[in-house]
């Protein structure tokens, strides 16, 4: 995978950063970094660790796929543990009963 692609689709940060009306400052402050390291990221000269992905997906309640520009869907998909829908369950269940491999 082409690095430069993923720098470059990192600007989804200031989106975000910009449709909350948040400076620089006020998310290098929120995520405990400096404010030189927002700038680097959303310029795409620096590139966040893969627990800074997540600390700031969680803090913008997005998908890290959506910070790094894998999909235009913001939100979260939340599957509900409880259903009506009898497939729906059967097919949850077996999804929750497999190993992590």
């Amino acid at each position: 995978m082409n690095d430069n692609k993923i720098f470059n689709n990192l600007k989804n940060l200031k989106k975000l950063r910009l449709e909350r009306n948040l400076t620089q400052l006020q998310l290098s402050i929120a995520l405990g970094v400096a404010q030189e390291t927002i700038s680097k990221y959303e310029i795409g000269v620096a590139y966040p660790q893969p627990s800074m992905l997540i600390k700031i997906a969680d803090y913008f309640h997005v998908s890290v796929d959506y910070l790094l520009g894998r999909t235009e869907v913001q939100g979260l998909v939340v599957v509900p543990a409880k259903t009506n829908n009898p497939k729906f369950s059967e097919i949850y269940n077996k999804y929750m009963s497999l190993s992590d491999k």
